[in-house]
């Protein structure tokens, strides 16, 4: 999953998220993975050749059986 952002990034942005969750002891995965996690959808968005385009399903809007 660390493909196409680097380490520093990904402690950077959970360090950010330790600090708003409010300096909790243990548990630093919590932050690393939704650090992670974080960087894959917004490099993911920034990549995606579909950006900015609406899906609409052939089948037409959910409906509820």
């Amino acid at each position: 999953m660390t493909g196409t952002y680097r380490h520093d990034e990904i402690a950077k942005l959970a360090y950010e998220f330790w600090q708003r969750r409010g300096h909790p002891f243990g548990s630093p995965e919590i932050d690393w993975y939704a650090a992670e996690n974080t960087l894959a959808v917004r490099y993911s968005q920034e990549q995606s050749p579909f950006l900015g385009v609406p899906f609409e399903s052939e089948e037409g809007p959910y409906r509820a059986l």
